[in-house]
């Protein structure tokens, strides 16, 4: 009888491991499309995309909860922001009827979302997800889910925008001018060509949100709390301050708010917020950037 209840014992922990063990793989099959809903009340429902099928965007918040999100309801369908401080070279070109595609190059592409086909949760699990989008000039493009990194619905309202910004969040300031240097963006190129040792001043203008805690803000000198970012381009150097690099793969230097810095290579000149993980900022700064004229050496007689 002893034996019996201990072999007894065995298969029930056997059985939870097996439950437990499915449970996870099953969780697991939905981790690779990762999605930010953003409704146009303003509510953001995350989770896992599934299908677009019968005027319905499907997404599985748990394994238990699979959400119905109409599509007339539907403002962004974001894979890399969490439908939060939205570049406005997106909004301003997401205002009329159509369709915006955001890819993850940056490229904007303007038509209509057909449909989304394959991938885990849809009708064709076995078959990679793509989005069927027929361009404003009528080409059909089926573009894989990873090379997706937005999509707007449509008439995007200046109130979308705001409820883009997040709890706490900031936008960039409309007024001002310059370069305007997205916190959610890695680097923001200035079109400005530079020259080693030339001095280029520059006038910063706004505000960026680090992150959903309300008091994690920067200025251009960096984080109001004083903290740091381990992993950020510049470790030593304040979370969130202006910093620059000269070309795409240059190494990155302080700016901060000085007002003048010499330039340590020649090149294009890039901008960005010194910060480990952007896609969670809000707001920014404007930048008057302005290369000051190199000396002219005369030689000796």
């Amino acid at each position: 009888m002893f034996h019996n209840l201990n072999g007894i014992r065995r298969m029930a922990v056997v059985s939870a491991l097996t439950v437990a063990i499915g449970a996870t793989s099953a969780l697991s099959t939905y981790a690779a499309d990762d999605v930010t809903v953003m409704l146009r009340s303003g509510e953001r429902v995350s989770g896992q995309l599934e299908d677009l099928n019968q005027g319905a965007l499907f997404v599985r918040v748990s394994l238990n909860d699979q959400r119905r999100l109409p599509v007339g309801e539907v403002a962004v369908i974001d894979f890399v922001g969490g439908a939060t401080g939205l570049p406005e070279t997106e909004t301003g070109q997401a205002a009329d009827a159509d369709h915006l595609l955001v890819l993850r190059n940056s490229q904007l592409v303007k038509g209509q979302l057909i449909d989304i086909e394959g991938g885990e949760g849809s009708d064709k699990p076995t078959e990679p997800r793509l989005f069927i989008f027929r361009t404003s000039s009528g080409e059909e493009r089926r573009v894989a889910v990873n090379q997706v990194g937005r999509v707007y619905m449509g008439q995007f309202t200046s109130g979308q925008t705001a409820a883009a910004t997040g709890a706490g969040g900031l936008t960039v300031p409309e007024s001002a001018t310059g370069v305007r240097v997205q916190a959610n963006q890695a680097w923001t190129s200035t079109g400005i060509t530079v020259t080693e040792g030339q001095t280029v001043s520059f006038a910063v203008q706004g505000e960026a949100q680090l992150s959903s805690a309300g008091n994690d803000r920067a200025s251009a000198a960096g984080a109001a709390s004083g903290r740091r970012a381990e992993r950020a381009p510049l470790p030593t150097v304040l979370a969130g301050a202006l910093i620059g690099r000269i070309g795409p793969n240059g190494a990155p230097f302080g700016i901060g708010n000085q007002a003048t810095v010499m330039m340590p290579a020649s090149g294009q000149l890039f901008l960005g917020v010194n910060d480990d993980e952007v896609s969670d900022n809000s707001g920014g700064y404007v930048v008057d950037v302005k290369p000051q004229a190199q000396p002219v050496l005369r030689r000796r007689r």
